[in-house]
């Protein structure tokens, strides 16, 4: 059932063939368990989800359908053509009355911080009597919404709820809702040169003796910082002082904020429509700013086109191909993250993966085995990350009766200041230019001329 809440891919138009048309049952707004169509295929749980002067959208268990009104018997024809802003089929009975709400979970005050969720929308998920998959929506919706909000009270709250109801959503994979925090490395802390000792974990006043000289001859004292241990008091000789990670807040992880977008503006998308009966707002509205980016770039497609497909007239019928268009445009001007987004948006509204299959247009990089990066040698230490003046002792000779000073260059940590010990430097791979993959160029633009084709194609029919 949940799948009637998603976007499909657009199912392919019929071939041109006479049909034999059963008994007719009109389509509306209203969900009809089984509808049979012209070839006798069955929809189950169908409705009308948008109309158009070529056909109409189907929404079913399976997906999506689109209804062509040219290839459709005489009595079909005579059903269902005529004005496209004219309500098709019977009104639901309860259209304009006040819906009365069940919010035992108290969700409405975090969906009410969801700008894009309409209150018909937001009435409808919460609605009294709702059924399951409404439910799950409100609560994927207001875990998501906790998510971005860095509401971890809420989030926790919500998903508790989910669990202990052990519901599943079906629309959001709670494994991709976080990424490793890289700045931490999953650890919740971060380690840093301990400042007392510049990461030498010995005490910087006896140089890790335990004993200081008294200034008269020879004679030593016991060293009163360390109390004659020679160990360093402020990181206890671990060199290396641990701290929460402010990147991550200690959890070790970080929110994937894009996901988590997309996501949740799929199911608003989604919820509004459906509270909308079926008349949902085109998958443009949904990043308006950064589709209209990249429209006014796609070569080719005309300023009249462009403006067409970023105005209210333009109702969401070519939305595979401007998503598309995205990805790819995204991925010839290099900009990966953009791209991966797009590519989001197409998997979360058309799961089926039928609308683009990236891998087509990208291969990972050899020369940097996809890492984007190269590590190589650090020419100052020559690979051994010691501090080229001190060796890596961390100490230097004064020339002056035998005795030692802390180096200056690595402030007596021994270790390389171009590498800072490890030895190896990364650079960025010149192959990807830091992508970690490569496209094929050739193929990606024909693809972009095609969809762009498509574009003009249908701007100049409307």
């Amino acid at each position: 059932m949940y799948r009637v809440l998603i976007f499909a891919l657009f199912a392919l138009v019929w071939a041109a063939m006479p049909v034999q048309a059963s008994e007719l049952v009109v389509l509306g707004e209203t969900p009809v368990a089984e509808f049979t169509l012209p070839d006798g295929s069955v929809l189950k749980n169908a409705f009308v989800w948008r109309r158009s002067s070529e056909g109409l959208m189907i929404v079913h268990d399976d997906g999506q359908y689109f209804l062509n009104y040219k290839l459709l018997p005489d009595d079909w024809k005579a059903a269902y053509l005529g004005s496209p802003g004219e309500a098709v089929g019977p009104q639901p009975e309860d259209a304009g009355k006040s819906v009365p709400l069940d919010d035992r979970y108290k969700l409405e005050p975090i969906l009410k911080g969801i700008d894009k969720l309409t209150p018909d929308g937001r009435n409808f998920l919460l609605r009294e009597n709702s059924d399951e998959t409404s439910q799950t929506t409100a609560l994927a919706l207001a875990l998501l919404q906790s998510l971005l909000a860095k509401d971890a009270d809420a989030a926790r709250r919500v998903h508790m709820v989910i669990e202990e109801k052990g519901l599943e959503i079906e629309a959001v994979e709670i494994e991709q809702l976080f990424d490793p925090c890289a700045t931490c490395d999953s650890e919740g802390v971060v380690y840093t040169d301990c400042p007392k000792c510049n990461g030498t974990g010995k005490c910087s006043k006896c140089e890790g003796t335990g004993k200081r000289p008294t200034g008269l001859g020879d004679n030593t004292i016991h060293c009163t910082v360390c109390r004659g241990t020679g160990v360093c008091p402020g990181c206890q000789g671990k060199k290396q002082l641990a701290s929460r990670c402010r990147a991550c807040s200690g959890r070790g992880q970080r929110v994937n904020s894009p996901y988590c977008e997309v996501k949740r503006d799929q199911l608003v998308h989604t919820a509004n429509a459906i509270a909308n009966k079926g008349k949902g707002l085109p998958i443009t509205k949904a990043e308006p700013q950064r589709i209209a980016k990249v429209l006014k770039e796609l070569p080719g497609l005309s300023p009249d086109a462009r403006q067409f497909y970023l105005s209210d007239a333009y109702g969401g019928a070519m939305d595979t191909n401007i998503l598309a268009a995205c990805v790819i445009q995204s991925l010839v001007q290099g900009r990966m993250e953009e791209a991966k987004r797009f590519y989001l948006m197409v998997e979360a509204y058309y799961p089926e993966g039928d609308v683009l299959e990236l891998d087509a247009y990208l291969k990972p990089c050899e020369a940097c085995e996809s890492i984007g990066f190269i590590e190589r040698d650090c020419r100052a230490c020559e690979g051994s990350g010691d501090c080229e003046k001190c060796g890596g002792d961390g100490q230097r000779d004064t020339d002056f009766l035998d005795r030692t000073i802390h180096c200056t260059t690595c402030r007596g940590s021994g270790k390389c200041t171009e590498c800072g010990g490890d030895g190896k430097k990364s650079s960025r791979c010149s192959a990807c230019d830091g992508l970690g993959r490569l496209f094929e160029q050739e193929r990606a633009e024909i693809k972009l001329q095609i969809l762009v084709e498509d574009l003009e194609d249908y701007f100049k029919k409307q």
